[in-house]
């Protein structure tokens, strides 16, 4: 559902009254936690209206600007994962084998041979109704890493025969909805218990163990702890209750349909919605610009009707005159208006920490001809294995400037043991055998073998995870190298490598240099290279440059050729 880019359509901070209300509906939904705990009584809550990349229109509700639940077309809440990583309880669990995230987060359902038994029998995948809210987990981590809905009842999932869709995903870790406010975003935490330990599931497709394991969990699930959800079946009295929230939820939706603010209700745009985003957008766009005392005729004329996604008519809305408008956002604080004479208004002041102006966003529509380059992500975020710093590997990676509880990827583990390994002198010359110093004995006996097995048995004691990643990491890249070529009739052409290496879309990137530099831009395949070559048409090397440092903040250390730019040599020839 949020995979791809969502477009935010508005966005409002709840009054005192409408917060309370929300939090009454989370009761409803959700009446065995605690509301306190995912909305404190004075927490700013903001709700979002968005439309999705699949055109589906749903309201996002933040706190603190942090993601923590959103609606489904139905008017059912949804939790976020930063949600079930403040409460796990929220919601029942579906278990999966970690090697199944990468495919879910490449937008895969969670089919039924990833999913690890809760039990046998009828009661191998719980009790559970068809459209149940469900949170997905991995064996090795019992935080939530998805949110779904069942797409069979737990009776129909039995009786497919281990084949079909389990849970349809709506919510993944590392999708848009995890990154909404890119300051906050989290990793998963790795919370990890003898529940959920490795050794009591077998890997994916091993029936056998499978069997052994489902009967071992079933004589055990009355000692399992009360967050682990996952792994005990739901009561019918539970189910009833679930069922009694939402449809006392519906209810209340439909008794009572003013419970969101103005600015969110559902689709009809009025005349006043209209004249009020505008003017919003104005002061939002143009607060700190405006050449205050302004007359409020000018205002209106210069910066609120450019704002507006459509025509204002004043007279259509039940202000029927500016200065009535003005009136009202006078009382609600936005802004202060001084009567220089009769007939004469002049705003003097603007309140731009307004609440409710701080937390409004402006309709997408509305910046169009400025470029909404801001909707369409410049980099691919990469999901990689990492390994954590346990307790007890901390002595030896402190050594290495690693922190305990610091993600390592893969990859690169094995180039700190060798490089440990180097500065220490631990590697026999002729046998190639690495000796254990005192760290390396505390850490896996007195046991010598070669720089792999070492690698093996010190990852073995630390832990498995998974961290969502952009492509402005730099660490270990190449080089970004600029140069200029002569193509037939003498045409100079900019050709860029290694762009790719920092993550960087090159359909995004060639859409900025065709339309920043009015080039021909094209993609060249290098024999022999993985990596792709970009030609511009010309000498824009200063052009490149600059997109890359001040756009897609690639350090200008990591960038080689400016010393060809068109300018600089105009100055050696002067």
């Amino acid at each position: 559902m949020f995979l791809k880019p969502y477009r935010p359509k508005s966005s409002a901070a709840l009054k005192g009254s409408e917060s309370k209300k929300f939090r009454q509906r989370l009761e409803l939904a959700f009446p065995n936690i605690s509301v306190d705990q995912l909305v404190p009584a004075k927490a700013a809550v903001t709700h979002v209206k968005i439309l999705t990349h699949g055109g589906v229109q749903s309201i996002v509700y933040c706190v603190d600007r942090q993601p923590m639940f959103f609606e489904l077309d139905g008017g059912q809440l949804v939790p976020t994962l930063y949600a079930m990583w403040i409460i796990p309880s929220i919601l029942p669990y579906y278990t999966t084998h970690e090697g199944v995230l990468p495919k879910l987060t490449n937008g895969a359902d969670l089919m039924l041979p990833g999913v690890v038994p809760l039990g046998v029998g009828l009661s191998m995948y719980g009790h559970y109704k068809k459209g149940q809210l469900m949170a997905v987990n991995l064996t090795n981590n019992k935080s939530a890493v998805g949110v779904g809905q069942l797409a069979r009842s737990s009776d129909d999932l039995y009786m497919c025969g281990g084949h079909g869709v389990a849970v349809k995903m709506l919510h993944l870790f590392g999708d848009k909805l995890w990154a909404h406010e890119p300051s906050l975003v989290q990793q998963i935490p790795l919370v990890r218990t003898k529940a959920l330990s490795t050794d009591d599931f077998p890997a994916l497709g091993a029936e056998a163990e499978r069997k052994k394991t489902a009967k071992a969990e079933v004589s055990e699930a009355p000692a399992a702890p009360d967050t682990f959800a996952s792994v005990t079946q739901a009561t019918d009295g539970e189910e009833l209750e679930s069922g009694t929230a939402l449809l006392s939820l519906a209810e209340e939706d439909d008794h009572d349909p003013a419970d969101t603010a103005p600015a969110a209700e559902s689709n009809e745009v009025t005349p006043e919605y209209i004249l009020r985003n505008a003017f919003l957008s104005a002061l939002k766009n143009n607060g700190k610009k405006l050449p205050l005392p302004l007359l409020t005729s000018n205002f209106y004329r210069l910066y609120v009707v450019n704002e507006a996604a459509e025509q204002i008519d004043l007279k259509k809305t039940r202000y029927k005159k500016l200065s009535n408008f003005l009136a009202d956002m006078v009382d609600q604080g936005f802004i202060v208006v001084r009567e220089e004479s009769k007939g004469v208004d002049k705003i003097i002041s603007v309140d731009l920490e307004h609440p409710e102006l701080v937390n409004f966003i402006t309709d997408v529509k509305a910046n169009e001809a400025n470029g909404a380059a801001s909707e369409t992500p410049l980099f691919h975020s990469e999901l990689k294995e990492m390994y954590i710093v346990s307790d007890v590997t901390a002595a030896f990676f402190t050594k290495m400037n690693f922190k305990r509880g610091e993600g390592i990827p893969v990859g690169q583990v094995k180039k700190i043991v060798r490089e440990y390994v180097a500065k220490h002198g631990l590697q026999d010359v002729k046998t190639k055998l690495v000796r254990p110093d005192e760290t390396l004995l505390e850490l896996y006996g007195n046991r010598e073998g070669t720089l792999s097995e070492v690698c093996s048995l010190i990852t073995s004691k630390m832990e498995h995870s998974y961290q969502m990643c952009s492509g402005k990491d730099t660490s270990g890249k190449p080089m970004i190298q600029m140069s200029l070529a002569t193509r037939s009739g003498n045409k100079k052409v900019t050709l860029v490598s290694n762009i790719e290496a920092y993550g960087i879309i090159l359909a995004e990137f060639i859409k900025l240099c065709k339309q920043g530099a009015a080039a021909s831009t094209s993609i060249v395949k290098l024999p022999h290279q993985k990596l792709e070559q970009l030609q511009i048409q010309g000498n824009q090397v200063r052009f490149v440059y600059t997109l890359l440092t001040e756009t897609y903040k690639v350090p200008p250390k990591c960038i080689l050729g400016l010393e060809l730019a068109k300018d600089g040599k105009k100055n050696k020839k002067k």
